[in-house]
C-alpha cells in the first residue's frame, strides 16, 4: 500500500528563506559564513555611515541622533563585528585543523 503522507511530486514551499547565493549551490558552513560576513558588514558600514551623516548633519544645532543612542548603535557595530571575527576564528581555526603542519 502506497503512503499516503508522501507524493511522487512534493509541492514547493510558499517560504523560501532568503539567502544571497543561488539556489544550485549547495549548503555549506563555508556558504553561510559568506551570507552572515555580507550581512554583518553591510550592516556595520550603515550603521556607521548613519553615525557620520549625524554628525555632520545637525539642524539648528540640534544632533539628528542623542548620545545614548549613538553609543547604542556604535556597541551595536563593534558587539556585530566581534561575532563576526569569532565566528570567522572558529572556521580559521578548524580548517587549519584538519590540515596541521
Amino acid at each position: 500500500m502506497p503512503d499516503t503522507r508522501h507524493s511522487e511530486v512534493s509541492p514547493v514551499p510558499l517560504f523560501q528563506a532568503f539567502s544571497w547565493h543561488n539556489p544550485e549551490v549547495p549548503p555549506s558552513h563555508h556558504k553561510k559564513f559568506l551570507e552572515y560576513a555580507h550581512d554583518v558588514s553591510n550592516g556595520v558600514a550603515v550603521l556607521l555611515s548613519l553615525i557620520e551623516f549625524a554628525e555632520s548633519e545637525k539642524q539648528d544645532e540640534r544632533p539628528l541622533l542623542c548620545e545614548p543612542d549613538k553609543g547604542a548603535l556604535m556597541r551595536l557595530a563593534i558587539t556585530a563585528s566581534r561575532m563576526l571575527a569569532n565566528v570567522a576564528e572558529k572556521q580559521i581555526d578548524s580548517a587549519n585543523n584538519a590540515y596541521p603542519q
